[in-house]
């Protein structure tokens, strides 16, 4: 905890430096929001900071689950796991509201999606510990075709503090989890759920996952399914390897891979969120 408060800090630091650069410049260096007044605040004898003071300055983070994992040998699904990341939260937003009073910024907590760092930190960190290796953290254990266990390389690491993807829960079960823990952001959170497409023919267990949601003071919540769309004979549903109207391998797959819809969830990012993407487990279990 006390490298933690010591990078919280370290991060605060490297906040400030950068927003004081950007309030040096001028603010027809923004020439689109200087000349359509969209800089709401600004005052030309104050400078650019008296606009850009009502924005927030965040501190984003990813990989909650492998670093209970490293450390206690399990994630937050567990009682233990669950105990230490609310201390390790309580930690993130204890420092940011101290931090808004003292520097009177929107100093803010963010869960980031981290659309590019779950790969590129997961590469940095197997660079820099290259004999280090944990179930859940730079591998995972999966069963071939013929139901032998092998290792798989993980190239990601998850999503802020949001319940390992591999990890079969249902949809109730992920919201009471992540639930315990959306409190402590105050920039930017999101729980979401993965659902079949054929939750179409149930909208009223759709709609019993979404209230559970608001009645947990979920600030944010998804329900991902997935479209997929057969580029010859245009039928769309979820489609595994071949169209099942006229046999055809050219499908375009869209799915909620981050906060965005996107074209082929497998050329439009990198290998990491395409992995996660794909280890992705269906929480239907209490609506089949």
């Amino acid at each position: 905890m006390k490298i933690l408060d010591k990078k919280i800090h370290e991060s605060k630091d490297t906040l400030i430096e950068r927003f004081n650069h950007v309030c040096s410049q001028s603010p027809k260096s923004a020439k689109f929001m200087y000349e359509n007044h969209t800089m709401f605040g600004y005052k030309p004898e104050e400078g650019i900071i008296s606009a850009l003071k009502h924005g927030t300055i965040v501190i984003g983070q990813l990989g909650l689950a492998e670093c209970l994992m490293i450390i206690f040998n399990c994630d937050h699904t567990s009682d233990l796991g669950m105990e230490y990341a609310k201390k390790i939260e309580e930690l993130f937003s204890k420092r940011c509201a101290e931090f808004k009073q003292e520097y009177k910024l929107n100093f803010g907590v963010y869960y980031t999606p981290a659309e590019n760092l779950c790969y590129t930190a997961m590469k940095n960190f197997k660079k820099r510990f290259k004999d280090y290796e944990q179930e859940n953290v730079t591998y995972l254990v999966e069963k071939d075709k013929e139901g032998n266990e092998i290792k798989v390389d993980k190239t990601y690491f998850t999503n802020s503090m949001h319940v390992p993807v591999w990890q079969k829960v249902t949809p109730f079960e992920k919201i009471d989890i992540e639930a315990q823990l959306t409190g402590y952001s105050n920039a930017g959170c999101i729980t979401y759920i993965e659902l079949p497409s054929t939750t179409k023919h149930n909208v009223e267990a759709l709609e019993t996952i979404v209230k559970y949601a608001m009645n947990k003071d979920i600030p944010y919540f998804a329900v991902n399914v997935p479209v997929d769309t057969c580029q010859d004979c245009g039928y769309t549903d979820e489609i595994n390897d071949v169209c099942p109207k006229c046999g055809s391998k050219n499908i375009k797959r869209l799915r909620r891979v981050t906060g965005y819809l996107t074209g082929d969830y497998t050329s439009a990012f990198n290998k990491g969120k395409i992995d996660e993407t794909n280890d992705r487990v269906k929480h239907n279990k209490t609506i089949e």
